[in-house]
């Protein structure tokens, strides 16, 4: 029988097709709609959600419905306030206030060239492309198996002058449903100490806040610490408390303490090699021009996956000589693209500073009481 006729076709049976909702979208795609919505604001317009599918759909940013649009927004870091009895789409407060200072930091940086750019992914033994032509026979089906199977977790850092040399991190995830739960503290911290002694320079170094990039030095108790901790931290700087004060009333000294300067270990540890982290603010990937790296390894490994064996000591293999195949200009072109982004970012900034009419732009704290309301209102 010929491949290609009507019976060797690959078919599922009777399975009918649930419509798509469209609310994954990859860290630029996010960017490019966040940057959409700034523009509503510089043209003095309300950016809500009947308007912003139309527009977002003619520049081909998003093709999904209202209420798919709603989750992304508020994946992003805005909510919908009312003002003037009509809701509005805002950032959150504490979102726009990160970006503000990281943005404020950044520009003030002088030479690109010594910028170390640093980030953790991961990826599955079974990674390969998604897509391919196919005439839905099996002569023209992938050998690749169904599933994930085993997943890699790798650490890096780079900077315009290429891969930090001998900085790799790659090692076997024992578990599968978060990589974040092996990448934890102890484990980055050693690699990061390894990777500053390897820097020839001065550096100034850009992460994110993932939880064991921020583990803080002396921190600051809360209510859910055993109540000898808290006596003992406040101790150590300066209230004279003991055992007999009630828990209350030292909670109540705490607050008096808020204004006390937060100290990451990786920042001390960077510092006492001569080097300096500037924290991205959340939801803003486009900062880190690694993540432009990591689509360019990761495509190459899925590329060069397509036969056996699907195992984790193979795509350790591919994903070492997708690094290797990264060139300085790859790595250059990506910071400076990075490097352009900040300072357009900042400029847009300033542009908001110098709106003559802002009486529809509120100040919002980060919660609101119509944080419950329904986010997919027609009036929204």
């Amino acid at each position: 029988m010929c491949s290609g006729t009507q019976e060797n076709k690959l078919r599922t049976p009777k399975k009918k097709r649930q419509p798509r909702r469209v609310t994954s979208k990859d860290n630029f795609d996010v960017d490019a709609i966040r940057r959409h919505v700034y523009d509503y604001y510089l043209r003095k317009e309300i950016p809500i959600l009947k308007k912003l599918v139309t527009s977002l759909r003619d520049s081909e940013l998003f093709r999904g419905q209202k209420s798919s649009l709603a989750k992304v927004l508020k994946d992003s870091g805005f909510s919908y306030k009312k003002a003037d009895k009509r809701k509005i789409l805002m950032e959150r407060h504490d979102v726009a206030m990160a970006r503000c200072n990281f943005l404020s930091n950044a520009k003030r940086i002088e030479d690109w060239s010594n910028v170390i750019f640093t980030d953790e992914t991961w990826s599955n033994a079974y990674h390969t492309v998604t897509k391919n032509w196919t005439d839905d026979t099996a002569a023209s089906t992938g050998s690749v198996p169904m599933g994930k199977g085993e997943r890699l977790i790798i650490c890096y850092a780079g900077s315009s002058k290429g891969f930090v040399s001998d900085a790799l991190l790659a090692f076997k995830s024992q578990k599968t449903v978060e990589y974040h739960e092996e990448m934890n503290a102890e484990v980055y911290e050693q690699w990061f100490e390894d990777m500053l002694q390897l820097l020839e320079e001065p550096s100034i170094i850009l992460m994110d806040n993932a939880s064991y990039h921020s583990r803080q030095v002396d921190k600051m108790p809360s209510q859910i610490n055993k109540k000898q901790d808290i006596i003992d931290w406040l101790n150590r700087h300066g209230e004279n408390v003991d055992n007999s004060m009630l828990i209350l009333q030292l909670l109540n000294i705490l607050k008096t303490k808020k204004r006390f300067s937060k100290r990451y270990v990786i920042d001390e540890m960077a510092s006492k090699y001569g080097h300096r982290v500037i924290r991205i603010p959340p939801y803003h990937c486009q900062y880190n021009a690694i993540e432009l790296i990591w689509a360019q390894v990761k495509g190459y490994a899925a590329r060069h996956n397509t036969s056996p064996p699907f195992t984790a000591n193979k795509m350790m293999d591919l994903l070492k000589n997708a690094c290797a195949q990264v060139s300085t200009e790859n790595w250059a072109d990506v910071v400076q693209k990075t490097k352009n982004i900040i300072i357009t970012d900042w400029e847009r900034h300033l542009a908001f500073d110098n709106l003559e009419d802002q009486e529809f732009i509120i100040n919002v704290s980060e919660r609101s009481s119509s944080d419950d309301d329904d986010e997919t209102s027609s009036d929204y």
